[in-house]
């Protein structure tokens, strides 16, 4: 059985879709757990209809206090469920292929018999980009965004490089990560999932579209090419202020990983992994050369040429 986990609000123009893609799954033992934030719109009442018609289980939670946040819902979320074996992310607003459910559960079974079921485990993939019309802009956001989706620590603690609402977590990852998600030093709950996955457990990357990832003017993340010279000219006007507290913010998420878990990483003798992450989570005190030095010897670099003219001028 495979929980699927979804924050919504306010996600009437396009929930509908959304829900139709996980009930034509190919796979079809699952159950689906939502918690909605405080939607104004119809939200609710689509997914009161959707559950009444709807052969598989389908939980539907309405926060008393808005959360403010799809990080903290799903913090709230990944609590309601976390004695569940497998959990897979949803957003309100994609629309999954049709196979989606096996090909994930598939590839977390491999992982579990190559790695054993005890090892926190991650799955996720591709998604192809599309406009508010359902338009195609982009078969992959991998290539579109320049994404080496097979990067170990060292880049993911400068970049998330996992896209969350493709992610599958196992029994063991997410009890991991649950107590912690809903920390103002959390950036995201997928990135600290790879985080935990990266260090304590095992990533697996399915190298094609998952669903189609609708890019619109209210979702919070968006795709974008990090080698286009518009996006280079924006954040050039963003400028040195806005790129350092978003390395700081990576910095003391890094910080806080630590603080959670150094007993754990000194445990498994991760001491490679706590020496980089140590490192990484100090430059902050350090001089703008110590810190070239240090990407450059750790080989922490963002991806996309732009990303990285940027990570030597403000980094």
């Amino acid at each position: 059985m495979i929980t699927i986990i979804m924050a919504t609000f306010n996600g009437q123009e396009y929930i509908e879709e959304q829900l139709r893609s996980i009930k034509e799954q190919t796979y079809k033992e699952w159950k689906l757990v939502v918690r909605d934030d405080g939607s104004k719109d119809k939200t609710v009442d689509i997914l009161k209809k959707f559950a009444a018609e709807t052969e598989q289980e389908v939980v539907i939670k309405v926060n008393e206090k808005p959360s403010g946040s799809a990080k903290k819902n799903f913090a709230h979320l990944l609590k309601d469920v976390q004695t569940d074996q497998y959990v897979m992310f949803a957003d309100q607003d994609d629309v999954w292929k049709n196979d989606k459910l096996e090909v994930t559960y598939k590839a977390m079974l491999n992982a579990e018999k190559k790695y054993g079921n005890e090892t926190p485990l991650l799955v996720h993939g591709d998604v192809e980009v599309i406009d508010e019309n359902g338009n195609v802009l982009s078969e992959s956001m991998f290539g579109l965004s320049h994404i080496d989706a097979d990067s170990g620590l060292s880049k993911l603690i400068i970049q998330n490089h996992v896209t969350g609402c493709t992610m599958m977590c196992n029994k063991r990852l997410s009890e991991g990560i649950v107590n912690h998600l809903s920390d103002d030093k959390v950036i995201m709950h997928d990135y600290f999932a790879a985080l935990y996955a990266s260090v304590f457990g095992k990533i697996t990357v399915i190298k094609r579209p998952l669903l189609s990832y609708r890019q619109h003017g209210d979702n919070s993340v968006g795709a974008k090419d990090n080698n286009n010279i518009y996006y280079l000219i924006k954040r050039l006007g963003d400028g040195r202020k806005s790129y350092k507290e978003a390395m700081r913010k990576s910095e003391e998420q890094v910080a806080f990983f630590l603080e959670l878990y150094k007993d754990k990483m000194t445990g498994e003798k991760l001491e490679g992994k706590y020496r980089l992450m140590n490192g990484y989570a100090g430059l902050g005190s350090r001089s703008k050369l110590y810190r070239i030095m240090f990407y450059k010897k750790n080989n922490v670099w963002k991806k996309g040429t732009i990303r990285k003219i940027m990570q030597v001028i403000w980094g």
